[in-house]
């Protein structure tokens, strides 16, 4: 595979087949650290979430409790990018992840990588929900063509200034001074697992091709 460039996007697996429960091996932490300095990902057998910001990352248990990954850990779905943003605004207070989406329909055709830094109102995550919380969100937004590939919306994690505690992220609303930046992805890695299991998936088909 050729060398990433910033922004591209390196995934290893489908979204569709992690979901149809190829949910172990995976490459480990040390290997995605090599294409990328922010990710998210699913840890092996699904059990947590998992977040890369900086070069570092970190897995939440079912409570949202974060702890530093260790480089053997193995992500059976993950997608990581060198992070560049091309563009940043200071969305005011009270901004909502759908009006963040929207802000990226101008590219709707196109996967983004996105951070969002700062103060949040609050933030609902698949793990709990964080009231008054500064931290970070990283993730991608992911057009409805790539959704049986790598999800659909915006894909993303939290984790707080403290790196105590985050999660899926499924809403928020911004606080004061939050900053967001993003930058169109130029290329697509896709890494496909190469055991028996993964020919045995009976992958779903995207109704909207």
């Amino acid at each position: 595979m050729s060398k990433t460039l910033p922004n591209d996007i390196f995934q290893f697996s489908l979204l569709s087949a992690f979901e149809g429960g190829l949910k172990d091996g995976g490459p480990p932490v040390g290997f995605l650290l090599n294409h990328g300095t922010h990710g998210i990902g699913v840890s092996e057998d699904g059990d947590g979430d998992m977040i890369q910001v900086d070069s570092v990352m970190y897995s939440f248990d079912e409570d949202g409790e974060a702890t530093e990954a260790d480089k053997d850990d193995q992500l059976p779905f993950c997608m990581v990018t060198i992070f560049q943003p091309s563009q940043q605004v200071k969305p005011p207070k009270g901004t909502t992840s759908k009006k963040v989406k929207d802000v990226f329909e101008r590219s709707k055709n196109t996967p983004l990588s996105f951070k969002l830094s700062g103060r949040f109102g609050y933030i609902s995550t698949k793990q709990q929900t964080y009231w008054d919380v500064e931290g970070t969100i990283f993730g991608f937004s992911i057009p409805a063509w790539q959704k049986d590939i790598s999800g659909e919306g915006l894909q993303c994690c939290f984790l707080d200034d403290d790196k105590e505690k985050g999660g899926r992220v499924l809403d928020f609303e911004t606080g004061e001074g939050a900053v967001l930046r993003w930058a169109k992805t130029g290329r697509l890695h896709l890494g496909f697992p190469q055991d028996e299991e993964f020919e045995q998936i009976r992958l779903r088909r995207n109704s909207t091709a």
